[in-house]
């Protein structure tokens, strides 16, 4: 199974790959795990104003920062095999939409737990996620 893990660079992303690089049955054979970065866009205002070169150096800028630390943690418990995807837009939709595209049969998320209050004026990504996604989502608190 493709397990698709969104990271953020938040510390509930290294709560989550700590949970997962804890979890052996995780790593059963066959499973397969794909980190995803997704980047908000920059503005219009911004990007006709430069090359596509600068806009992708940015983005990819901006994923190694999330990406590497990940990557770091991961090799450092014996995690290799794994595969890396950027992309850019908005988060949950991008989530679920990379899901499809891989074939993922869950996504794992850290969540930083707001409860219901907290999503009622600032919005979740996790809880949009849940909500659009038609594979199961496994979030980390």
């Amino acid at each position: 199974m493709k397990i698709l893990v969104a990271v953020d660079g938040s510390p509930y992303t290294q709560k989550a790959l700590a949970f997962l690089t804890e979890a052996p049955s995780m790593f059963i054979e066959g499973n397969e795990l794909l980190l995803l970065h997704v980047s908000t866009g920059l503005p219009v205002n911004v990007t006709r104003h430069v090359s596509k070169e600068i806009v992708d150096g940015y983005y990819a800028e901006e994923g190694a920062k999330v990406l590497d630390p990940a990557k770091a943690f991961l090799s450092g418990k014996g995690v290799a095999g794994y595969g890396v995807k950027l992309r850019r837009g908005h988060a949950p939709e991008a989530i679920v939409a990379a899901a499809k595209e891989c074939g993922a049969g869950m996504i794992v998320m850290g969540t930083h737990g707001h409860g219901m209050f907290g999503r009622a004026l600032m919005g979740s990504v996790a809880t949009k996620v849940v909500a659009e996604s038609t594979v199961p989502v496994l979030l980390v608190k």
